[in-house]
């Protein structure tokens, strides 16, 4: 059982590890408690929950420093109803990235993806490796950019990803993984720690299944 406070009690926490479920539950209970709170991110996280909020009427602030980014929001929020059209799921849309781009002969368009700055690592990361993707028709559909993406199927090369790309692409690492079992030369990719305390061990779930994948390839 769960007791809260009544009334609850403003706080300033900071992020131990980057978790953007973690922020938007905090800034979530934050509505409904008089006062400022305050959520610290060391490393940046997505930032669809302070679109919303600030869309809906909530007084939120965001502010960089030598701390990293410090969202504020102020409670009692009086918050107003409004139309949202959700946007594609990047994470989503990144499978289809990866296979168009290994898979020879490719030319997809998959449309209506969300390209929030803070969730295009995946399309950073595979540019870099060589993939072909252009974006169309780019606007703003409900606060956050937008386009469809044109892939192709081009001959990828290995990269080091930069650790900075890593809280952008966390959760589209796993396919990032299969993009690189097709390049030419070995992939490094940094500053994925966070895959090791999600819901499973992702980093070992693909090294299992990659392993299998090739141990089935060598029998055929």
């Amino acid at each position: 059982m769960v007791r809260g406070m009544c009334p609850a009690v403003p706080i300033e926490y900071t992020l131990p590890v980057a978790s953007a479920q973690v922020k938007s539950a905090i800034l979530l209970a934050g509505l409904n408690t008089p006062g400022i709170t305050r959520v610290i991110e060391p490393v940046a996280t997505r930032d669809h929950s302070e679109r919303m909020l600030t869309g809906f009427g909530a007084k939120l602030t965001v502010e960089e420093t030598n701390q990293g980014r410090i969202i504020s929001i102020t409670g009692e929020a009086d918050l107003k109803p409004q139309d949202i059209v959700v946007p594609g799921d990047p994470s989503s849309s990144a499978f289809w990235l990866v296979a168009a781009s290994i898979v020879p002969g490719s030319d997809i368009v998959v449309r209506n993806v969300g390209l929030n700055p803070t969730r295009i690592g995946i399309v950073t990361a595979l540019r870099m490796m060589g993939a072909d993707i252009t974006e169309l028709d780019p606007r703003t559909v409900g606060g956050e950019p937008v386009a469809d993406l044109r892939v192709r199927h081009a001959p990828l090369t290995a990269i080091e990803v930069p650790a900075d790309l890593a809280p952008s692409m966390i959760d589209e690492y796993p396919v990032l993984f299969v993009a690189a079992a097709f390049a030419t030369g070995t992939t490094v990719a940094r500053g994925a720690h966070e895959l090791r305390v999600k819901e499973s061990d992702r980093i070992t779930t693909m090294r299992v299944a990659l392993e299998s994948l090739r141990r089935g390839l060598r029998r055929v």
